[in-house]
């Protein structure tokens, strides 16, 4: 069997339980990995089969339904059938996305989970890939299949646990080895991956002149620095849009609640914000919103730990912050950068780039799994 950098390899990608896999979602961080996860996928030449909901309707090659929308509405739906719904039975631009990844698992998640195996089983081949996107909430369905070439390509969350990992950010690489192996001087692993989340360019657009407002989008939770943003912005008499699902605990003449926006109103309220603020208070996996914000030429002010030493070139790109001085001096001098240079930068997320990166992965995995089914083919030793 001779390796070939262009094979068309065969990928089951694992939608979600308690969500169809639509744009229509595209709210939710896990939605959004899948859908544009496919699109590169597929454009690379390869086979999809996803798994999912009614109602999915990401592209793939295949689409194989693992269980209903009334299967959701009855493990997290509140009665609510209005249309803006979406099949889901309550109100999920306000109150957010249910789900039962720190529960007990419903019997939705459990009829999920046994779809998604007798799907792949129904379909196997040794040397396919199973794409896991959740981490050991999905490790039922990796244990029953047992693909050798099972990975998680979008690790942005703690619970990791395949021997091939794609991590969103270095930060995250480091803090799961440094988690899973307390107080040991460890050996990485030659087949994990530093691969950023990825972006699909005709959701931004570029736009040069800025309004005078910032702008905040994210849940409205305490973690997410909401509080810092706020402070900063009535320090220098500005205005702040917050944006997102859930509702402001204060209430502040510098501050207007938006709400849930979809992508089109996102474009437009990031382009012309003179700045949108990422300030969140925990370390961030890779925080996507801040690179979102630069891809439409549009500056980012945010905490320096986590992601953001990675994504976000203090004074060029951005301002990373350490008290809320440093919050009220990036306010006052964001109209100081080049727009231009901001977005160059974000454009290495773009999905036409990122998607070599993961093409580069699966070719060396590949190559690895050639290895152990012969011992004459090299695997990591092995070059042209």
């Amino acid at each position: 069997m001779e390796f070939s950098q262009h094979r068309k390899y065969t990928f089951h990608l694992l939608g979600l339980a308690h969500l169809p896999v639509s744009e229509t979602f595209m709210g939710c961080a896990f939605t959004q990995k899948i859908v544009k996860l496919s699109k590169m996928l597929l454009s690379l030449g390869h086979d999809v089969i996803l798994y999912g909901s009614e109602g999915s309707d990401a592209p793939c090659t295949e689409f194989v339904q693992t269980h209903t929308l009334a299967d959701i509405r009855e493990a997290w739906g509140e009665g609510d059938n209005r249309v803006e719904c979406n099949g889901l039975g309550y109100q999920w631009r306000e109150k957010g996305f249910k789900h039962d990844f720190n529960t007990s698992k419903t019997n939705t998640t459990k009829k999920y989970y046994q779809a998604c195996i007798d799907g792949i089983m129904k379909r196997y081949e040794q040397d396919q890939f199973l794409l896991v996107m959740q981490g050991v909430y999905q490790k039922p369905i990796s244990d029953a299949v047992k693909l050798y070439l099972t990975c998680e390509p979008g690790i942005g969350y703690r619970g990791s646990f395949a021997d091939f990992r794609a991590f969103e950010s270095a930060y995250l690489r480091n803090f799961t080895y440094g988690s899973q192996n307390p107080g040991k001087s460890i050996n990485g692993n030659w087949y994990d991956r530093v691969i950023p989340n990825y972006f699909d360019d005709k959701d931004f657009t570029f736009r040069e002149q800025k309004k005078d407002y910032f702008l905040f989008v994210g849940r409205i939770i305490q973690r997410k620095g909401l509080d810092i943003a706020r402070k900063a912005v009535e320090a220098i008499g500005g205005t702040l849009k917050i944006a997102g699902q859930g509702e402001p605990w204060f209430d502040s003449p510098y501050c207007e609640f938006i709400g849930y926006i979809e992508p089109e109103q996102r474009d437009r309220l990031m382009g012309e914000a003179a700045a949108v603020f990422v300030p969140t208070l925990y370390l961030e996996a890779f925080g996507g919103v801040n690179v979102e914000a630069q891809l439409c030429g549009t500056p980012v002010i945010t905490t320096d730990f986590g992601v953001f030493p990675e994504t976000v070139i203090n004074g060029v790109t951005g301002f990373r912050c350490n008290t809320l001085q440093d919050f009220v001096t990036a306010a006052r001098n964001v109209h100081m950068l080049d727009t231009h240079i901001i977005r160059k930068h974000a454009e290495r997320y773009l999905m036409d780039n990122v998607k070599w990166e993961f093409q580069k992965w699966f070719n060396d995995l590949y190559q690895l799994y050639l290895s152990s089914t012969d011992s004459n083919i090299k695997g990591w030793h092995f070059y042209e």
